[in-house]
């Protein structure tokens, strides 16, 4: 049996749902950064409504944090009339990237906002807004209904974690759920995206039916680290891992044969799902799209069951080393 990589925190879930009407059902799926001695997250929250916002909390310790009372960033487009859902954090040069997912009830779209300093944020809209879904290859999950539809079956883009510096010249990101495909810009705002997935689901392994990529790649002195999701039949989400070429990023070194990170405890194998199958079954998630590296310490922070946030630790080396 592979050994467990991951320390969980003792104060798991670090962050659950208050009395504060916009997060009183679930708060889960945060983007992380260190900034200024603070581990800052952005996270999805949500209320009885059923619309997400996005809401803030920073810790000394990583652990223990401090919430703002209010929302961040609440919906303001027509796309964004469901909510704004699971953002990705980073800085890049002087300037702050949060990639997030705009839903309006029919389909997911990336969009992007950026800010000087974690509290004032910009729009820019969508960041592929001519996506051409059958040009990609995108495919239907069965398990999730909400992509059915022939607006989403067009649209539906989602996922987009940009690195923490321009490489060659250009600001690059991965973005994409099922499969995971690449883009490069001049500007950080304007993207142009590569039709040929980077990565794709592989039979027989833990991410033989979907991929989606996690937080923002991190650099190590052996390439990048890009840690995704794999799905496979029985719908359960675990953490793999790349890692990339540090010049090249489209250079695969190694891909991870074993997830890292797997639902284990209680807290992740319950809550509130967004997406069921049908009412016997209750798909396993864990979902993160934050994670920061302390020296050779990486911390992740993900989603449990839809419904809380926690955080593990795990040796880099060790990651790097899995099979």
């Amino acid at each position: 049996m592979q050994k467990q990589l991951f320390t969980r925190s003792k104060q798991n879930p670090i962050l659950k749902s208050t009395k504060n009407q916009w997060e009183n059902l679930k708060v889960y799926n945060p983007g992380a950064l260190y900034y200024k001695n603070k581990f800052h997250l952005l996270y999805r929250a949500m209320g009885k409504l059923g619309i997400s916002n996005i809401g803030y909390a920073a810790s000394p310790d990583g652990e223990k944090f401090t919430r703002n009372k209010t929302p961040l960033l609440k919906s303001k487009l027509n796309i964004e009339s469901r909510g704004l859902e699971d953002p990705r954090i980073n800085k890049v040069g002087n300037k702050f990237f949060m990639t997030y997912t705009a839903y309006d009830g029919a389909t997911a779209r990336l969009c992007l906002m950026t800010s000087p300093d974690l509290k004032n944020w910009q729009r820019h809209n969508e960041i592929f807004p001519n996506w051409n879904s059958e040009r990609a290859g995108e495919f239907l999950l069965p398990w999730d209904p909400a992509q059915a539809n022939h607006k989403a079956k067009k649209h539906w883009l989602k996922a987009g974690a940009i690195f923490p510096e321009k490489l060659n010249g250009k600001y690059w990101m991965f973005f994409g759920d099922r499969l995971i495909w690449y883009a490069t810009s001049k500007n950080g705002i304007n993207w142009v995206p590569e039709y040929e997935p980077l990565l794709k689901p592989r039979r027989g392994f833990f991410d033989s039916v979907h991929v989606e990529i996690g937080p923002p790649p991190i650099r190590t002195k052996q390439g990048w680290l890009v840690l995704y999701h794999g799905v496979d039949e029985s719908i359960t989400y675990r953490l793999g891992f790349l890692l990339l070429d540090s010049h090249n990023p489209t250079k695969i070194i190694k891909r991870s044969k074993k997830p890292i990170f797997r639902p284990r405890e209680n807290y992740e194998l319950s809550g509130q799902v967004d997406i069921t199958q049908n009412k016997k079954y209750l798909p396993q998630v864990i979902f993160c799209n934050g994670a920061i590296l302390e020296k050779n310490l990486l911390r992740i922070y993900y989603g449990a069951g839809d419904s809380v946030i926690c955080t593990a630790t795990a040796n880099l080396q060790n990651i790097l080393q899995s099979p």
